[in-house]
């Protein structure tokens, strides 16, 4: 099993936008789009009546939106090709990711 915990905080911006560009032909008007829904997202946290200052994210995609779904399943695709090409057997499904391999005790 290989956990991908926080699965969805780990998708960094610019190689999720190089992807969509260079895998998926999104160009021009739409690349731009997304480029826009993506930067300049900002984080606070809130603790005991305090808020803290907002921090810029470089990563992330927003949690329960169809976009952030999307967006995380696009970003991880190589990860099909790379366990092929190693000859491992795998499934994936959203965030959870199996890989299986067989060996001699």
């Amino acid at each position: 099993m290989l956990d991908l915990s926080a699965a969805f905080d780990t998708i960094y911006h610019k190689t999720l936008v190089q992807r969509l560009e260079n895998v998926f032909g999104i160009a021009e008007k739409p690349l731009e789009w997304i480029t826009s829904y993506l930067q300049d997202r900002k984080q606070t946290v809130y603790i005991n009546d305090v808020l803290s200052k907002p921090v810029t994210l470089k990563v992330s995609v927003p949690h329960g939106s169809v976009l952030g779904s999307k967006f995380y399943t696009m970003f991880t695709k190589p990860l099909g090709a790379i366990c092929k090409d190693h000859g491992l057997q795998y499934h994936l499904y959203a965030d959870d990711s199996q890989l299986y391999l067989s060996f001699k005790p």
